[in-house]
């Protein structure tokens, strides 16, 4: 669902951005380190051992300092936390329940509640802290083959209840996709009695919608899945510095280097690693048609262009707005 190839640019600034001033300084906010692509399976079939930890230097080569890993599920929580003990300063992690898990028999709700308070108060109380956020919670209406409108509804307002309850001095991780009314109808009543906001993850849809969101005092975070069609393009170039995050929300959203998004902007980006086939692997070398952290550069390049601004401009302040929300720890 990257950036089509067809899109029409008319009224888009022309001009790339030019070439950084000085070394980037990335955080990459969404990065799912438990998908079944890291672990060397695509489309069920598996083609190379896990290597998730291979693409944490170049990541680092390209200047993503901070890592934060997404919690899809309860089930993800310890790979997550062993990934973060391993590179306590690179990687933090996300403790939630992602919509598309949200298929959850209501009776058992009360149960798997009471298993993330007790994961979200033992990472909480781990020196040094490996937990960010809040998440991933929220609605997605694209995808309710992976669980109801109804079920999605259910467990993000049961998500709500419990940190509204407990208190926990975290920002919340969203998820809200083609479901923004009443994504908005849900959470609004719950914001004013938390600690923190949070951020939009992954966004997409139209500029009025994000502006609501950033009414309620929520971020924007945006990455190739953002750049799908030209409403959401407008947006982005829409969306305020001082309330922009970047992420991959990788593996997915890979930002084909043919699309005329990439054309037009990022000549003056910098390289990617090279990359081999799935079965060619080299845990040196980047899985071609596999996102990772290291290309987060691109996704900083387009949003620069689409508003006009230089790259610099872009990167210093979603690493200040991401350094701020999630009180990233050493990599200051």
């Amino acid at each position: 669902m990257a950036a089509a190839k067809d899109m029409d640019l008319s009224g888009l600034p022309e001009t790339a951005p030019p070439k950084p001033t000085k070394p980037l300084r990335f955080a990459d906010i969404a990065v799912t380190a438990t998908a079944k692509e890291f672990a060397g399976t695509y489309r069920g079939k598996q083609y190379h051992e896990p290597d998730f930890a291979a693409t944490l230097p170049r990541a680092a080569s390209a200047g993503v300092e901070k890592v934060m890993l997404t919690g899809m599920s309860l089930d993800d929580v310890d790979f997550n936390r062993k990934l973060v003990e391993q590179h306590p300063t690179q990687c933090s992690l996300t403790i939630g329940i992602h919509p598309y898990h949200a298929a959850i028999p209501e009776a058992g709700i009360q149960e798997e509640m009471a298993r993330l308070e007790q994961c979200v108060d033992q990472a909480l109380g781990t020196t040094p802290c490996p937990i960010s956020a809040f998440g991933e919670l929220g609605l997605d209406y694209d995808r309710t083959n992976h669980a109801s409108k109804e079920d999605q509804a259910r467990v993000f307002k049961a998500q709500m209840d419990l940190i509204a309850t407990k208190q926990w001095d975290l920002p919340l991780f969203l998820h809200c996709r083609t479901a923004c009314d009443d994504f908005i109808e849900m959470i609004s009543p719950y914001l004013p009695r938390l600690k923190r906001k949070g951020v939009v993850h992954s966004f997409v849809g139209s500029t009025a919608e994000m502006r609501k969101l950033l009414d309620l005092g929520l971020d924007i975070s945006v990455n190739a899945f953002s750049f799908a069609d030209r409403e959401s393009v407008d947006m982005v170039a829409a969306v305020p510095l001082n309330r922009l995050h970047l992420e991959t929300d990788s593996p997915w959203g890979e930002m084909k280097s043919t699309s005329p998004l990439a054309t037009h902007y990022c000549s003056n980006a910098p390289g990617l690693p090279s990359s081999k086939k799935r079965d060619k692997w080299d845990p040196a070398c980047m899985v071609k048609e596999r996102n990772e952290s290291c290309a987060i550069p691109i996704v900083a390049f387009i949003v620069a262009g689409l508003q006009g601004v230089s790259v610099d401009d872009v990167v210093a302040a979603a690493w200040e707005n991401s350094n701020v929300m999630f009180n990233f720890v050493g990599v200051n």
